[in-house]
């Protein structure tokens, strides 16, 4: 008899351990949506070279974080630099090509670091300009921004000699 009163307690903790066990079910299943819906960093990558060599500043800005941080030869620039040097030098380059030699990607921060090559609009040369690049990609409000950009020009090799052949 005293088992037949536990027995309204035990279905009552058995309803509510399986409603807690859907809810969670339903936690789940909005994480998964959620990071579903963040794009992957190469993606944010692959669309600021494409609006680079669009000269598409507006989509290079939307790409940048507000607090970017630009790097010149390994010296920081001034504050919102960056984007000044959007507008300054991507209307004067064309053709970006670069080669990605190492990147990583991790919850909230990713990098790529390679060599670049562009050249310049209305030269008549056609001179190609080379060097090394990385960008550091941070997770702000579920997408990619751009957070910090170093660029660094090839420098031209002082220990190499032509020796005369005899």
């Amino acid at each position: 008899m005293k088992l037949l009163k536990f027995l309204p307690l035990f279905a009552l903790l058995f309803i509510y351990s399986c409603n807690d066990a859907e809810k969670k079910e339903t936690d789940d299943m909005d994480d998964m949506a959620e990071q579903a819906e963040i794009r992957d960093p190469a993606e944010s990558n692959k669309q600021w070279i494409d609006s680079w060599n669009s000269n598409d500043v507006a989509t290079l800005d939307s790409l940048t974080s507000s607090s970017a941080v630009l790097y010149m030869e390994g010296g920081s620039m001034s504050s919102d630099s960056i984007r000044a040097w959007y507008k300054n030098a991507a209307p004067m380059m064309k053709a970006l090509k670069t080669q990605p030699e190492a990147n990583y990607s991790g919850k909230d921060i990713a990098y790529e670091a390679g060599t670049y090559s562009y050249q310049i609009k209305g030269d008549s040369l056609n001179n190609t300009y080379n060097g090394a690049y990385t960008l550091i990609w941070k997770k702000t409000n579920n997408d990619w921004k751009l957070q910090v950009m170093n660029i660094t020009d090839k420098a031209s090799d002082s220990t190499a000699t032509e020796m005369e052949e005899e």
